[in-house]
């Protein structure tokens, strides 16, 4: 009698260990893009309070919100923003002849990056927001190509890329300024460092799932885990001043303004 009582509690116990590891376990997320795929790290710190930014992201990659969305905005050393914008089709930058925005679900509860001991350091990731609206994130967001621990007070830093391989190539590309053609004024952060590759093209997101490769998720965890560790209690001194660098979500004012527009002339940047 004794033995069967240990072997229930034991495989009860198993049980346990295996629904709360489920739970805890780490989501990985792999972008393919037109230059290359890249994989995010949800919640690499297994923090309950992330739970909520988690599931908007997977409710955003089931949906498929992020296909036919393009890198709008990567000013170099501060982020990478995709997640806004899409277009139907694949083409070059100034025969787009309008600007359409991601259709996202509502916004979430932001949840500043300093309360949970993180930091806006380069690779990780957090939402977008509408103003200085903490709880308006939902389907842009943002990759740290730099320290930005300025932004800790206001942006929640949710995931983490391991490889930053594609975004360093995504990053050597030329850039375009379309705010002229657009009528959005020289204050408007969106549109002004657009990466395009050799033939004129933005960075398009093709397609997003979550991977089930169990080495391919083992090495992503680990890559994010070392990437955490550096993001732990604050930052170095290398941040950008937040006033000219804000991370906004496409207002819909805005999109209205643009979505007529004709987005025009190249003009690289570099």
């Amino acid at each position: 009698m004794h033995s069967r009582l240990s072997l229930a509690l034991f495989v009860a116990a198993s049980f346990a260990f295996v629904a709360t590891s489920a739970v805890q376990a780490q989501t990985v997320v792999r972008f393919e893009t037109t230059a290359g795929a890249f994989d995010m790290v949800l919640n690499p710190t297994n923090d309950a309070r992330l739970q909520e930014h988690t599931d908007n992201m997977l409710q955003n990659v089931e949906a498929q919100i992020y296909r036919g969305s393009w890198i709008n905005r990567a000013p170099e050393g501060f982020v990478l923003q995709m997640g806004g914008f899409f277009s139907h089709t694949w083409r070059p930058v100034h025969t787009i002849d309008s600007t359409s925005s991601v259709a996202s679900f509502d916004p979430i509860t932001g949840v500043p990056a300093s309360t949970m001991g993180l930091s806006n350091t380069i690779g990780t990731v957090s939402l977008a927001l509408s103003g200085n609206n903490p709880n308006s994130g939902s389907g842009s967001f943002f990759i740290n190509l730099g320290s930005n621990a300025n932004l800790d007070s206001q942006f929640t830093v949710f995931a983490a890329i391991p490889d930053m391989t594609i975004i360093d190539k995504i990053m050597s590309f030329d850039q375009v300024d379309i705010r002229d053609e657009l009528g959005t004024g020289p204050d408007n952060p969106h549109f002004q460092d657009i990466p395009v590759d050799e033939n004129n093209k933005q960075v398009i997101i093709h397609r997003t799932f979550v991977v089930t490769d169990s080495l391919l998720i083992a090495n992503a965890i680990a890559g994010a885990n070392s990437l955490m560790a550096n993001s732990q209690g604050g930052a170095a001194s290398q941040s950008l001043p937040l006033s000219g660098g804000a991370v906004p979500e496409p207002g819909t004012a805005f999109l209205l303004l643009v979505g007529t527009a004709a987005l025009a002339t190249r003009r690289p940047r570099r």
